[in-house]
């Protein structure tokens, strides 16, 4: 009975096989040349969209690449600002402009956000950008389908852990008149930004007023590194003797104004400490000396002097020898009898008549013309005020104003406020505002000046 639908099905089978059907079914089924072909297929498309994502993935690294770099110097450029009343707006401009120029021409990537923190001493910034695919929009469709990849950056500029200490070098000659507001807002704008963020103990900040000469202060008379007993080679080389500044003023009854002269070379232009050891490290006080009178000026050759303060023959000098200074032929006798003249050089180098006299016109302190320097200090009230109270009036030294500004920023004395220089986590800094020009007035006569 079960054999019966086997015989009944075998004659169509073996009209199958005999066909040649079965043998092509059989060779269809392990031909595997077509599988190659497919996997290939595959594989080439697989390739192609990671080379497609690579390329436009590497060309968005790129870009954030770029833009991180122009947002650091944006973020740098707007701290400037910080801590001036205006920061918020002014920082935004300058970080614009920074970020623009950092970054390549036709760029779209911009400066999302900026925030000022004067109270921290921070900037934060943003950046953002929407760099455009190529080969990844053409090898992907639907939800794959990139058109653009976003691409953000941001930076922060944070107050630096470690101390600072600037000296401000301020011109303040007659010729900065008309330029003296801008130096005083320069000024206190440098003086805010340096301040803003930082605590009590990180910031100092020093001022050196200067103009012909540098006022270190009039309390500063008998300090250990004043040339009190006219020691220096320079003390009293306008005078006829060896005598001190110091006894000139109090003999005249004036008060020294603080000034100093520059020490001989090489210590001009060096920080080397004072030290009775050697006398010409020591600091001389300012003294100008009283010039000629204009009768032995003009015996001279001169019109006048510029600073003849007192007589020649004044104080404890001795009475002028009398000598015939109108003749009357006709009677021929002479009719008006004056003082001898001196050689210029001898008038103004007697000591004599500074005991006693009383000065009339600018005196001893002529040229000491500025405020007193304000040492480093912490206190930026004290220093816009020492900015407030300066005037433009008088001549221009440079190398003096740049000298004292190094000694100010020096740990020792003069001023030894500065902390040591073996501190590596500590920054100095010298700041000069001076409109450029040295000038000292050239006078006809035998001083030159």
């Amino acid at each position: 009975m079960r054999e019966a639908p086997i015989a009944w099905f075998r004659p169509f089978r073996n009209r199958f096989e005999h066909s040649g059907l079965g043998e092509f079914s059989a060779r269809f089924a392990r031909d595997e040349r077509g599988v190659t072909a497919i996997l290939y297929g595959v594989m080439f498309t697989a390739l192609l969209l990671g080379a497609a994502a690579a390329i436009d993935y590497g060309r968005a690294v790129h870009d954030k690449f770029e833009q991180q770099s122009a947002l650091d110097a944006a973020t740098l450029a707007a701290s400037h600002r910080l801590g001036l009343d205006d920061q918020d707006a002014t920082g935004l401009i300058k970080a614009n402009k920074f970020f623009a120029a950092n970054m390549p021409d036709g760029s779209t990537a911009h400066i999302t956000s900026l925030t000022m923190d004067s109270v921290n001493g921070e900037v934060h910034a943003t950046s953002s950008n929407s760099v455009g695919t190529t080969l990844l929009k053409m090898s992907s469709a639907g939800e794959a389908r990139r058109d653009h990849i976003n691409v953000g950056t941001s930076s922060r500029v944070v107050k630096g852990d470690g101390t600072l200490e600037v000296a401000l070098v301020l011109d303040n000659s007659g010729s900065m008149n008309s330029d003296m507001p801008d130096l005083k807002t320069a000024a206190k704008n440098l003086v805010s930004v340096v301040f803003t963020g930082a605590s009590s103990d990180k910031v100092k900040v020093g001022v050196v007023p200067f103009s012909a000469s540098v006022n270190v202060g009039a309390s500063h008379a008998s300090a250990s590194w004043m040339d009190t007993g006219a020691a220096s080679s320079i003390h009293s080389e306008d005078f006829s003797a060896t005598k001190s500044r110091f006894d000139l003023f109090t003999g005249l009854g004036v008060t020294w104004g603080g000034c100093v002269a520059a020490r001989p070379s090489p210590y001009d232009v060096q920080d080397t400490a004072a030290s009775t050891g050697t006398p010409d490290t020591m600091f001389v006080p300012m003294f100008a000396p009283d010039e000629p009178d204009d009768a032995n000026a003009s015996a001279a050759g001169y019109s006048s002097y510029p600073n003849n303060y007192i007589s020649d023959y004044g104080g404890t000098c001795p009475a002028a020898t009398q000598v015939c200074v109108k003749f009357n032929k006709k009677k021929n006798t002479c009719s008006q009898y004056g003082n001898a003249t001196m050689p210029v050089a001898e008038a103004q180098s007697r000591l004599c008549k500074y005991s006693g006299a009383t000065v009339s016109g600018s005196g001893p302190n002529h040229m000491c013309t500025t405020t007193a320097i304000l040492p480093l200090t912490q206190t930026k009230a004290t220093v816009n005020t020492a900015i407030d109270a300066m005037a433009a009036t008088g001549y221009t030294n440079i190398p003096d104003g740049t000298m004292w500004g190094w000694r100010v920023l020096s740990p020792g004395e003069p001023f030894s406020e500065g902390r040591a220089y073996s501190d590596s986590d500590n920054k100095k800094i010298l700041v000069i505002m001076t409109d450029g020009d040295n000038t000292y007035p050239h006078e006809s006569n035998h001083n030159k000046s």
